[in-house]
């Protein structure tokens, strides 16, 4: 294999290597080989490993930033990526230098064609990113799960001291984890291994039954998460999510003797969201609100976040990755009562899962249309959809749905943004 010299050569060699039909089979077998050629770095590494329906990629930005904040060196790496492959894996708090990855890329690439095994495109990616962090000899690793727990990639490390944070669970993927809450925690509950330490929210007794049964198959221990105080900047989505970041850290603190944070660090940590998650932009009149609530769990707690600001009606550019119609339903019956005018694109990506499309614009809003959203249109392109978004009456513009969709139409309104301050100057 020749030098790859950009990050979308990588990701296209990363999207090469395995064989047609190889990336949704969920099985730790390729993975535990991987890193054991590797010299199982994951076992080298202090981790806090996060599982759940909603809330991964916040929580593990936030438990990351307060432990930066702490003096703490990190390594974090989370999925989906919204604008480059790098962004999956961060070291003190950016994503990793384009030509320092390219290079590790190049490397690691080296190695795993040589092995008799062909790795999927996420257990690829994660397994670099444990070989990175520890030659970048990094304090603590925050990982986010990628689909469940039990098989999920990222299921790897065996210290017993990592530490599980479990965020919100709902019913999602049921294609894949399961159709009951139950069948679904058991996946997610899965990342718990011998004497680890989980922190989780009080949540629905079925899930609470299944966490607690398989900590204590595990001989883990378990820590309720009280709300304590929030950062005023935080919508009110966040709020949980930051409960079980700060309680994570302070669990670390105190286990390994860190400096506790001041109440200034938080707030200031507060403010260090990921991409597309409740992100605001200001253009001309209009407020624009990026957030990609991809079930109907997340649209419910946008749609209560907005309510907080007194936010009651929105323009919304909205699709998911293809999905069942109960899911589609559900989400639209939640954003339905913002949702002054319905603008729904078509996209596809290479992310994660070769050729992943869009749900048929049509079949969404034919759907919408069931549920009471009356004003909708349909536009293919997403440039374009976000064109008319822009051109619409109203004050809030909210693009929401797949982080896919968010990941396109980012870029785009940074863009204008941009361009505005850049001629008010």
């Amino acid at each position: 294999m020749g030098r790859l010299k950009t990050l979308q050569s990588v990701e296209g060699a990363f999207l090469a290597f395995s064989p047609p039909g190889m990336t949704g089979h969920y099985k730790l077998e390729r993975m535990y080989q991987l890193m054991d050629h590797l010299g199982n770095p994951q076992n080298k590494l202090k981790v806090v490993h996060i599982a759940g329906t909603s809330g991964k990629t916040s929580t593990a930005y936030f438990i990351r930033g307060l432990l930066e904040a702490g003096g703490m060196k990190t390594g974090l790496t989370v999925s989906p990526h919204i604008t480059a492959i790098n962004e999956r894996l961060q070291i003190g708090g950016t994503p990793l230098d384009t030509s320092a990855y390219i290079d590790y890329a190049n490397d690691f690439l080296d190695i795993v064609t040589l092995l008799d095994i062909k790795p999927t495109y996420f257990e690829l990616l994660i397994a670099m990113a444990y070989w990175v962090f520890y030659k970048e000899k990094v304090d603590y690793v925050v990982v986010e799960t990628g689909l469940g727990g039990l098989l999920d990639g990222t299921n790897v490390v065996s210290r017993l001291d990592k530490i599980c944070a479990i965020t919100d669970i709902g019913l999602d993927h049921t294609e894949i984890l399961g159709n009951t809450l139950p069948e679904i925690t058991a996946q997610k509950a899965g990342i718990i291994q011998q004497k680890n330490h989980v922190l989780i929210r009080q949540q629905d007794r079925g899930i609470m039954d299944v966490v607690a049964r398989t900590a204590k198959a595990k001989q883990a221990m378990i820590t309720i998460v009280e709300q304590g105080h929030v950062p005023a900047t935080l919508p009110l989505f966040q709020h949980h999510n930051w409960a079980l970041a700060v309680a994570t850290v302070r669990y670390i603190q105190a286990r390994d003797s860190l400096a506790i944070l001041t109440p200034k660090s938080q707030e200031e940590v507060a403010l260090q969201t990921p991409p597309g998650r409740w992100e605001v932009y200001y253009y001309l009149d209009k407020m624009i609100i990026l957030d990609g609530a991809h079930n109907p769990q997340k649209i419910q707690a946008l749609c209560a976040s907005l309510y907080e600001r007194h936010i009651t009606s929105a323009a919304v550019l909205m699709n998911y990755i293809v999905a069942s119609d109960l899911k589609i339903q559900q989400s639209l019956e939640a954003i339905q009562a913002v949702t002054a005018h319905l603008i729904v694109p078509e996209f596809n990506t290479r992310q994660d899962l070769k050729g992943r499309r869009s749900m048929p614009a049509s079949k969404l809003v034919h759907i919408a249309q069931r549920v009471g959203i009356d004003n909708s249109e349909i536009e293919l392109n997403v440039s374009r959809g976000l064109c008319r978004l822009l051109a619409r009456p109203e004050k809030v513009l909210l693009i929401t749905g797949s982080l896919y969709l968010v990941s396109v139409a980012r870029g785009e309104v940074r863009r204008l943004v941009d361009m505005k301050n850049k001629s008010d100057d």
